[in-house]
């Protein structure tokens, strides 16, 4: 197998297969989680992230086809193997129509299994590739707009099932107008980038951050009673430190509306961006009252005299 490591959840109701691909798994460098049945899997993807599931079919609470129907609701991208020792002449298109990318008949060989294992994992990465080419803004490298709705839904979704609330940051760039007009749309450009990096640098790998305009971003991540303002302040604290270390012409600032997804009283992404979209324009409009029109300190004509960039 190639040197990729990869985190897999194994689900089999006997203790001693479970332990042999454990095994197999932990040789090969992989790290390696196991549950008694399909139920309980659920249960450990929902709490993490695991790159690959292999499921025996025949177990008891909830057995592998329906756990593999279920992912493929809320976990499409899971690579899913499907294993059994009961197969019949309709084991493996009843496998692989729940979702699976493989079967795999017991008993079978080491090899086979690993050979099984590499080609499941790698046909997914060059989808994974192709399908980041697609859904990749491609002067930030963040999310596009198709890929955050799609995202979106997804964790919509989810959020409805395990009543977990979720934030949604509405983020406009200030002036980049003004950056293009008077540096030129190179200065513009990076001005894009900077921002991009920052909003990377300030929230975790499983929020979805993305660009679905010009100079539009969203950030759509888990919410609790405080977070949003340690979000904010935080985001805020990495603009100040990026504008006091840059020497440009300008200083990046940001206009911010956000919103909370209540799982008990759940409403369109399309109404979600809208309410954000509206409180963020609220803010810029009350934040060019106080801003100077005048060409002033680094040349930005509304930078802002003391306080936040936000």
């Amino acid at each position: 197998m190639e040197s990729t490591h990869y985190k897999i959840l194994v689900v089999d109701d006997e203790e001693q297969m479970r332990k042999l691909i454990a095994t197999l798994l932990s040789q090969k460098g992989h790290q390696c989680l196991t549950a008694n049945n399909g139920r309980e899997a659920l249960g450990k993807i929902m709490e993490a992230k695991f790159d690959a599931l292999i499921t025996d079919i025949v177990m008891p609470e909830m057995d592998g086809i329906t756990l593999a129907k279920e992912l493929s609701k809320d976990y499409q991208n899971l690579p899913v193997m499907i294993m059994t020792g009961h197969a019949d002449g309709n084991s493996t298109e009843t496998a692989f129509t729940s979702g699976a990318r493989e079967f795999l008949k017991k008993p079978f060989s080491i090899s086979e299994f690993l050979i099984r294992l590499d080609k499941m994992m790698r046909d997914h990465r060059g989808e994974e590739e192709l399908l980041a080419l697609s859904l990749t803004d491609e002067l930030t490298g963040l999310y596009n707009r198709r890929r955050f709705l799609v995202l979106t839904d997804q964790y919509l979704k989810l959020s409805v099932r395990t009543k977990k609330k979720l934030l949604l940051l509405f983020i406009d760039m200030d002036n980049l107008k003004w950056i293009n007009d008077h540096h030129g749309h190179n200065q513009g450009d990076q001005a894009l980038i900077d921002l991009a990096n920052i909003l990377k640098k300030s929230f975790r790998e499983s929020d979805i951050v993305a660009r679905i305009g010009g100079d539009e971003f969203v950030v759509l991540l888990e919410s609790t009673d405080e977070n949003s303002e340690i979000v904010l302040t935080r985001l805020d604290e990495n603009i100040k430190h990026y504008n006091a270390k840059k020497s440009r012409h300008y200083d990046l600032s940001i206009s911010v509306g956000t919103t909370q997804f209540d799982p008990g009283h759940p409403v369109s992404i399309d109404e979600l961006l809208s309410k954000a979209d509206a409180l963020m324009y609220a803010q810029k409009r009350g934040k060019r009252g106080s801003f100077k029109e005048t060409i002033g300190d680094r040349g930005n004509p509304w930078r802002k005299e003391r306080g936040a960039y936000l």
